[in-house]
């Protein structure tokens, strides 16, 4: 089953912002991600998946914002599943 990427749209104040996460951009960030270093594979995230005529935009919300670039990740991450539960049966 292939699952294309779909268009993630989140409000930040009163700016929507359009995000389209693939696969490949979710491998990126585990793969980007250390111990000690979570936010600056989240912050790469978002400014790789936001449509690219938002991107200064977000970078400047990101940039003065705390907390803004791990709260985002999450929203953005959880949508972009569509959905899709996955449940531990013993």
């Amino acid at each position: 089953m292939k699952i294309s990427a779909k268009a993630v749209i989140l409000t930040i104040g009163e700016q929507d912002f359009e995000f389209t996460p693939t696969v490949n951009d979710h491998n990126n960030y585990t793969n980007e991600m250390m111990a000690d270093n979570k936010v600056a594979p989240a912050y790469t995230f978002l400014t790789r998946t936001v449509k690219s005529e938002q991107k200064e935009a977000l970078k400047e919300l990101l940039d003065t914002v705390p907390g803004l670039v791990m709260e985002l990740f999450v929203e953005v991450s959880k949508a972009a599943k569509g959905g899709i539960k996955v449940t531990l049966k013993n």
